[in-house]
């Protein structure tokens, strides 16, 4: 494996890259085509099938939560605490991503419509960014 990434580091082997990902695609539709296809008879008892229904939100939750907080992050790790804690607190609180953040977790809670939601987070979100927070 290092062989592998040292040819791709190097700037040769494109060879190798393209069947890498060639490979990959071929596994990734193999696994779904086994899920999808009639041919092949999977059966998912019932605490996997309710372990799979939270997938979703998992993802989600890991690709937003990292969005929004990212303006204290920097801060934050740099030097662990003190001032700087205080100093990427206050930049999470004067962050466009936070507060919109925010806005669709509240009306996502209280509508439980998806579309509506993505609409007025999208709105707030571009109205705070144009209007300098």
């Amino acid at each position: 494996m290092a062989d592998f990434m040292a040819t791709i580091s190097a700037g040769t082997g494109r060879y190798e890259l393209t069947l890498a990902i060639v490979m990959m695609a071929v596994i990734t539709f193999a696994v779904r085509y086994a899920f999808f296809t009639r041919k092949i008879d999977i059966k998912l008892n019932d605490t996997v099938k309710t372990m799979l229904t939270f997938t979703a939100p998992c993802v989600l939750t890991a690709m937003f939560v990292p969005i929004m907080f990212q303006a204290g992050l920097p801060t934050l790790g740099e030097h662990g605490a003190g001032d700087n804690a205080a100093s990427g607190f206050m930049d999470i609180l004067h962050s466009s991503y936070f507060w919109a953040g925010v806005f669709a977790i509240v009306c996502s809670v209280l509508t439980r419509h998806t579309m509506l939601v993505i609409i007025l987070s999208m709105a707030v979100f571009y109205g705070l960014r144009f209007y300098g927070l």
